[in-house]
């Protein structure tokens, strides 16, 4: 009986592990998914908030560490950050609260203060649009 036990937990982990990843977006047709490097996933979870992250900011970003689409993404708003933008941090990894809270179905995800959700990872040009839409 424990061995199916044991066997049932783990099947669950492993299902729970694969869907807090979402891969969806409408740009990813003809795109591999990216592997995160294991600097990256480090360098994701520092203690040091990175220059885009701030707690006053309008839009919610919807992240794992461990989600590769979300390293991607947080490459971009690396970039967005050298312009200004800037996001709430809202890692769902550590808060687990936050994907019933918020309705989160994957990451990464935004979402506006209208309630406006950006879900997938997005391009450079299309998250600049969306953020422009809450400055």
């Amino acid at each position: 009986m424990k061995k199916i036990g044991l066997f049932l937990g783990l099947l669950f982990v492993l299902a729970f592990a694969g869907a807090s990843c979402n891969n969806s977006n409408e740009n990813s047709n003809n795109q591999t998914e990216p592997t995160a490097t294991e600097s990256q996933v480090a360098g994701a979870s520092s203690t040091e908030k990175p220059e885009y992250f701030s707690d006053d900011a309008k839009v919610m970003f919807f992240y794992s560490d461990y989600c590769s689409w979300c390293v991607k993404q947080k490459e971009v708003l690396a970039e967005l950050g050298k312009e200004g933008y800037r996001v709430k941090p809202m890692n769902v990894g550590e808060n687990q609260d936050l994907w019933k809270q918020y309705n989160i179905e994957g990451t990464p995800t935004l979402i506006a203060p209208d309630g406006t959700k950006s879900t997938g990872y997005a391009e450079k040009d299309r998250l600049r649009t969306f953020l422009d839409k809450y400055k």
